[in-house]
């Protein structure tokens, strides 16, 4: 069965290319071979890119990077590609090689969905158009002409997506969708902490002897004689702790909280408050506000299946690009900018 979702599919596979676009590799589908780079002045419809024998034009690139433009600047503004990063590149530098990544991805994926024959309805083509005719319809006149937007060139762009949507689907259809309860199972809880080592929500960094860690237990116990009492945990806990978080909805592969916490709660049962429950940095004591969270567990659920789809399909991708070479114009990527 495929299910549907809205994802861009580069996004998943971010990070898989990167090594293969700036070097290469073996080709063995190169139809189309006569496509040419171009590496003198970069034009509009100069060839900057080749997947095999499959040409992409600068327009096509530039109609890319508007859509980064498009999702990302009005959070953070223009200046967010000149922010620097650890090891001196900025994030228009990393973006540069995304979009390259991405745009491979999608003629990759294009090409083998036309050798399987899957493609887009009538429906999902019409769609596509809409999404370019209305992206078309916002943009400034300025960057229709920057970023050489067109609608035929918006709407190509916007079919390959949902394209390469639909192979993932497509790909992964046979993908373990089995989650058992237990696995999926999302526990809400309310907790706080008197701490024994780290620093405090309030910035007071602890560091408590042996004779300390005792009273500090002893005030644990005190106050978790007082929460089985009141009205409401989540108060208490907040008027009570030292760190800065009191409520959160875990599961069994929880990270961030120690092992100890985590059985602990798995063990609960709805309404219940927990003994206290010594770690290496304090005494926690736990509310189970719901055992068996419906909405967060059925969002567990689909992201276990969506993580095995997505593993499955960068295991048939990895072999589809294979049987790529990709080649970058040099002209086209020393002038390439977001």
């Amino acid at each position: 069965m495929i299910r549907k979702s809205k994802r861009f599919l580069a996004i998943l596979l971010s990070g898989v290319l990167t090594a293969a676009v700036l070097s290469g590799c073996t080709s063995e589908k190169n139809i189309g071979g006569n496509v040419k780079l171009e590496n003198g002045e970069i034009e509009e419809n100069s060839i900057v890119i080749k997947v095999g024998g499959i040409g992409v034009k600068y327009s096509e690139v530039l109609g890319y990077c508007y859509l980064l433009k498009e999702q990302y600047e009005d959070s953070f503004g223009s200046n967010i590609w000149d922010y620097k990063l650890e090891g001196g590149n900025t994030i228009g530098d990393d973006a540069k090689e995304e979009i390259i990544n991405m745009i491979t991805q999608l003629k990759v994926i294009g090409a083998t969905a036309e050798e399987e024959e899957v493609s887009l309805t009538n429906d999902e083509r019409d769609e596509a158009l809409q999404k370019a005719e209305e992206l078309l319809r916002t943009a400034s006149s300025k960057d229709k002409e920057k970023y050489h937007l067109s609608l035929q060139g918006l709407s190509s762009i916007y079919e390959e997506n949902a394209l390469a949507n639909k192979m993932f689907y497509i790909a992964t259809d046979d993908a373990d969708t089995e989650v058992s309860s237990e696995e999926a199972r999302q526990v809400k809880i309310e907790f706080f902490q008197i701490m024994t080592k780290g620093t405090t929500k309030s910035g007071v960094i602890v560091s408590l002897d042996e004779k300390e860690r005792r009273t500090a237990r002893e005030r644990a116990s005190e106050l978790r004689s007082a929460a089985a009492k009141t009205e409401n945990f989540l108060e208490f806990a907040e008027a009570n702790t030292e760190a800065e978080k009191v409520e959160m909805t875990i599961g069994q592969d929880n990270t961030e909280l120690d092992r100890s916490i985590v059985t602990t709660a798995f063990s609960m049962k709805k309404g219940a408050i927990s003994p206290v429950i010594g770690t290496g940095d304090g005494y926690y004591v736990l509310h189970c506000v719901d055992d068996n969270d419906e909405d967060a567990t059925y969002a567990r659920r689909e992201a276990i299946i969506e993580e095995r789809q997505t593993k499955m399909f960068k295991q048939k991708y990895k072999k589809w690009l294979g049987d790529y070479e990709v080649s970058i114009s040099k002209s086209f990527w020393k002038i390439f900018h977001i």
